[in-house]
This record gives structure tokens, sequence and C-alpha cells, in this order.
């Protein structure tokens, strides 16, 4: 499998940001020095990520996170993409990266845009539920949303989209349809963050009175298995499941609720895994007590087929009354395929029978959902 190009984030924190966001603290997650003043902090990033990739990393998108991208004021904005545009033209940097808000894309600066080696522009939509966005106090409508998605396609830009998991007056219904609205407008990939209450913000005095009620680990977990799925099935990538905080935070004293779990992408994963494992030995139509199994993917994908400590393996048994179960890595690239190898117990262990279901063509037991 392809590794996907590295991205090297420049963190800009509430940079350009109109207000601040009910749910969002930017210095919780990203440890910036706010003290020091916007352009050095990006020229100082910067430098240190040029020196990586000079010094034997490889080549990247430089990104620009943290704020509103595009909602700087123009001098400032220009002398950013001036800077990010020379460690390009160095080939250091094979782009630039930017995340901003749909509201955020007039004529003035998308002209600007065009102007420099822009590869790709991150979307925080969050949700294309004009109920959610409006309880979310958001600012902008599902239209909005429709529109700047649109506006980086015609402009030949790779589109990512940001959405959030649990926001104010969501739904699991409202958030798969987000998710099938999401693959509707073609992203080239999706961030799934789960909602975290931090200190200080709209959303933990919220949370203090009763008026929000933050997810549980193992609710995000249920939102986001047939979000993942559905991205699965058409093809596009779910690059990042749960918000990345900076190793030098300590996530026990900056969040105050909310699903946060250190390695909550592989939870859902695992999730999923064992979601479709289950339907597969579900059509074996036959008893599968005492009998041994094997599942067999792609070696990237054994770690999650396994689960968290395991866990999955334990699951199969219990659930299934299986003897023993494990999984193999195969050489494919596939990261959807499967097959599973069930042994049956014989009175005769001296000549065991195996029950083979190969990747290919023989149903039920590949899966390429």
């Amino acid at each position: 499998m392809r590794q996907r190009p590295p991205v090297y984030p420049v963190f800009l924190p509430y940079a350009g940001c109109p207000f601040q966001c009910i749910y969002c603290d930017q210095h919780a997650v990203t440890a910036v020095d706010s003290h020091q003043p916007l352009f050095e902090q990006a020229v100082r990033q910067m430098a240190s990520l040029a020196k990586h990739v000079r010094t034997g990393g490889h080549p990247g998108e430089i990104a620009f996170y943290g704020g509103t991208f595009t909602a700087l004021p123009h001098d400032l904005l220009t002398r950013l993409l001036d800077l990010a545009a020379g460690y390009v033209s160095q080939a250091l940097f094979t782009g630039i990266r930017c995340s901003t808000r749909p509201d955020c894309l007039q004529q003035p600066v998308l002209a600007l845009l065009t102007k420099y080696p822009v590869t790709t522009v991150e979307l925080g939509i969050q949700s294309f539920s004009d109920t959610v966005l409006h309880h979310s106090r958001r600012g902008y409508t599902r239209r909005q949303a429709l529109e700047a998605c649109a506006l980086v396609h015609q402009n030949h830009w790779n589109l990512g989209v940001q959405l959030m998991v649990g926001l104010p007056a969501d739904t699991p219904r409202r958030f798969l349809a987000t998710v099938t609205e999401t693959i509707a407008v073609c992203p080239r990939f999706v961030r799934l963050y789960p909602v975290l209450v931090f200190p200080g913000t709209v959303l933990a005095k919220w949370t203090a009175c009763g008026q929000y009620a933050p997810l549980t680990v193992e609710q995000a977990v249920d939102w986001c298995v047939p979000a993942f799925d559905a991205c699965a099935r058409a093809g596009v990538p779910i690059v990042r499941l749960g918000l990345l905080i900076s190793g030098s935070v300590d996530p026990g004293s900056t969040i105050v609720a909310g699903p946060w779990h250190p390695a909550f992408g592989q939870l859902v994963r695992s999730a999923s895994w064992r979601r479709r494992i289950d339907e597969a030995l579900g059509q074996a139509n036959q008893p599968l007590e005492g009998h041994s199994l094997t599942v067999r993917v792609g070696r990237r994908q054994v770690s999650d087929v396994l689960g968290l400590k395991r866990q999955n393996l334990t699951y199969w048994r219990n659930r299934w009354g299986l003897k023993q179960v494990g999984a193999e890595g195969t050489d494919s690239d596939a990261t959807n395929d499967f097959a599973i190898i069930l042994v049956p117990r014989r009175p005769n262990r001296d000549r065991p029978v195996a029950n083979s279901y190969p990747s290919g063509p023989c149903a039920p037991f590949r899966s390429n959902s």
C-alpha cells in the first residue's frame, strides 16, 4: 500500500476566526505560544518543518491549521502565502494546504489563493444539518457549506471535509445524513472529530447546567462506525478519527468531558471489523461452537482486527463459542477485504478438516463493505 504524503502543520490558534466557537479551545490542543506575534509563530514553525525535510524528511504539503486561514487580514495572508510558496519553490514542500470556514471563501480571497501553489482546502463544515448548525452557533447554513465545496472543486483544489460528532441537537440519524451528504460532495478525504468539552467554553457552561450532554466513548464509536463503513464503501478515506492533541498537553487536565480516548480511531476501526466478521460468521449456516477461527487480512489491518488489547478475539470466542481465534496478515493492499478459515472440532484430532474461505469471490465469506 502506498503511503500518503506527509502533511506538515503550522498551527495558528484562532487566527482569522470571526468568533470563538462554542466548543473550541485551540490553545488547549496545540500548545502553541500565543504570546508570540502570529507571523513570527508561522516563521518559526515553517523553518523547523523545512529543516526536518532537509535532513531526511519526505516532502509534503505545508498546512495552515488552527484558525480561519482565508479570513486573515489581506496583508498577513499574503505574507504567509509568500513565505510558504518560497519553500514550495525550493521543493521542500509540495504545496499549500489550509483550513477554513465554509462562509469565508469570498471571491477576493479565492482570487488571491489562485496565485499561489495551493493544493488542498479543508472546510470545517462540522454538519450539513441546518438544525445542528443553528444550535451549535456556527453562523452559516447547509447551503453555504455546499456552495463552499463547489468553489473548492471549481478551483481544482483537493477538498477536505471536517465533521464533528455529537454537536448540540445532533442525533445518529442526522449525523449519518451529514456523512451521506459529505460523500456526495466528493471530498478527497474526511476528518471526524468527536466533540470534547474544554474549560471556559460555552459548551462547558451548557454541560454544567445540563443543557448539553456529551457523548460517551462508546456512543461516539457507535456513531462513527456507520460513517466509517459508508466512507469505506464510497472510497473516501477518513484520515483522522478523534482530535489530535499535542503530546505536550495533558488531556486529563484540559478536557472537562466528552469521548476522549488516545486510540479512538482504532476503537472505531476495530468495531467495524467486529461487525463485518460477525456478519460473515452469521452466514456460515452451521454451528460454530468448538471451531477455530483465523481471519486473514492485509498486514496493515491485523491490529485493528485484533482490537485494542485483543478485545475482538475475546469477543468472538464468547459470542460464537469458538475454541481459538487468531488473525493472519497477507500481502493484500485491499483495506476492506478479508477471508475467514474455520477449522471444526473433530473427534479424531490427527485429521482436522479445514473449511477454508479464501479471499476471492466466494460469498458470503468475502466482504467488500
